[in-house]
C-alpha cells in the first residue's frame, strides 16, 4: 500500500488468516475475504494513496490492457490508484513475496498452529513486533524498526469505517474512470461478448468479428462498435457495475463508533 508519496515497503500494516479445507491445504482468497482484510487495515491506517497486486484472476490487469475487474472498481469508487506489478515478474515485489517466507518460519517453527484463533493472535504479535521491535533492511528503514523510520503512517489522513463506505465510495469515480478507455474483444459464434463475470449478446451477424467497447457515463451503457468501420453495432445497460456489487457490503454494518471526518470529494 502507498500511503505517501512512495510505498512504504519495511512496514507491513496487515497479514489475516483464513480457513481452508481443500485436499491441499491451500487456495485462493476470494474478492469478499480479500476486501474484509483491506477494510480491517483502513479502518487503522486509513483509506491509502494506491495497492499494488500481482496480475491473479482476482485482480485482473490494468485498465490499459484489459476491462477492470469488480477489484480494481471498488478501490477505483474509494480513490484508491491501482498498481500492477509486471506479468511474471515476482520481483516486482520482492518485499512481500520474503515476508511471506519470514512470517512462515516465525509463526510454524517450532511446531505449527493448527487453530485458526491461535494463527490470528500469532499474527498480530508478530505483525508488532516487526514494526515497533526488530530493525529493518528495508532500504526506506536503514536498519531502525519500520514504525520508528516511518511514524507518519500513524497519521490517518482519509478515515474510514465500513459503515461510512456508502458515503466514502463514489460511482461517479468509477464511471470517469472507465470513460477513458477503449477495448477490443471477439465477438463469439453465438453473438455474445464476455465482459468479466457478464455475457452480452451483440447478434450472430456480428459473429467473429473484432469490436471495440467503451463506456459511456452519461447513461452507464457499454456500446459496441465494429473495430474496423467504427459502425455502432449496440448500446446495452452495464450490469455488474453498481454500488451495492461493487462494495459487496452487507446491508447491516456496525454503527460508527464516533463521527467519521470526511475526505472531500476528488
Amino acid at each position: 500500500m502507498r500511503y505517501g508519496e512512495r510505498e512504504r515497503t519495511g512496514l507491513w500494516l496487515g497479514n489475516f488468516a483464513h480457513q481452508t479445507n481443500t485436499a491441499k491445504a491451500w487456495r485462493k482468497l476470494t474478492r469478499a475475504e480479500v476486501q474484509a482484510d483491506l477494510r480491517q487495515t483502513f479502518c487503522q491506517y486509513g483509506l491509502p494513496r494506491g495497492i499494488q497486486t500481482d496480475r491473479e484472476h482476482l485482480y485482473g490487469q490494468p485498465a490499459s490492457e484489459a476491462f477492470p475487474t469488480r477489484f480494481t472498481l471498488w478501490l477505483v469508487g474509494l480513490g484508491i490508484e491501482h498498481q500492477f506489478s509486471r506479468a511474471s515478474q515476482p520481483t516486482d515485489q520482492a518485499q512481500v513475496e520474503r515476508g511471506h517466507r519470514t512470517w512462515s518460519d516465525w509463526l510454524f517453527s517450532p511446531t505449527a498452529l493448527t487453530d485458526l484463533p491461535s494463527l490470528e493472535a500469532a499474527l498480530a504479535q508478530a505483525r508488532q513486533t516487526h514494526a515497533s521491535q526488530l530493525p529493518s533492511r528495508a532500504g526506506d528503514c536503514a536498519g531502525r524498526p519500520p514504525l520508528a523510520a516511518h511514524p507518519e503512517v500513524n497519521h490517518v489522513w482519509r478515515p474510514y469505517h465500513p459503515a461510512a463506505e456508502g458515503e466514502l465510495f463514489q460511482l461517479a469515480r468509477v464511471d470517469q474512470f472507465l470513460a477513458q478507455w477503449t477495448w477490443q474483444y471477439k465477438v463469439t459464434r453465438s453473438g455474445q461478448v464476455y465482459i468479466q463475470e457478464q455475457a452480452y449478446y451483440i447478434g450472430t451477424a456480428a459473429g467473429g468479428q473484432t469490436i471495440d467497447l467503451r463506456f459511456d457515463p452519461s447513461d452507464r451503457r457499454l456500446v459496441f462498435s465494429c473495430a474496423q468501420s467504427g459502425e455502432s453495432l449496440k448500446r446495452l445497460p452495464a450490469r455488474g457495475l453498481e454500488a451495492a456489487v461493487l462494495t459487496g457490503l452487507p446491508e447491516l454494518l456496525p454503527p460508527l463508533p464516533s463521527p467519521l471526518q470526511l475526505s472531500f470529494p476528488t
